[in-house]
């Protein structure tokens, strides 16, 4: 597969979307001018970047689109860099350990959206039960989330 057609498949994902012609007219293109891209395999990049600055309901992640990384991905994967490289400097001190087990969970915390270091919040403070109902309740959503961008 070339990568043109990864890069459209994951823009098709991302819109949820199925057919070319749907692309062309949300990239603002005609047919025509995106069928031309198509064969040279040159992915109209320009116009994704200013459809994802027009449209910023869509969430469009463009270096995903383009490269198959998502930047969450990164994002997290920096800050994993950045917990192991605080957990280097442990020492077998329990004192120390637990210091830098928070330090650890702050650092990871930090790279979380606002929406997202109040999830984790709201977990941590919630009971047994109620981390049960935030399991099942985020299980759902997601679901229901991926059978609608499927459609």
């Amino acid at each position: 597969m070339r990568e043109f057609d990864r890069q459209l498949l994951r823009l098709k994902e991302a819109l949820g979307i199925l057919d070319d012609q749907d692309v062309a007219t949300t990239l603002g293109m005609t047919k025509a001018a995106f069928s031309a891209r198509k064969t040279r395999g040159v992915f109209p990049e320009d116009k994704l970047a200013s459809l994802a600055v027009r449209r910023p309901e869509l969430k469009l992640d463009v270096g995903y689109v383009m490269t198959g990384k998502r930047q969450e991905l990164e994002r997290r994967l920096a800050a994993i860099r950045t917990a192991t490289d605080i957990a280097a400097r442990t020492t077998d001190d329990q004192t120390a350990l637990n210091d830098v087990q928070g330090l650890v969970f702050n650092a990871l915390v930090a790279q979380l959206s606002n929406e997202e270091q109040l999830l984790v919040a709201n977990f941590r403070q919630a009971n047994p039960q109620g981390r049960t109902a935030i399991l099942a309740t985020a299980a759902a959503v997601a679901a229901s989330s991926t059978q609608g961008s499927a459609k």
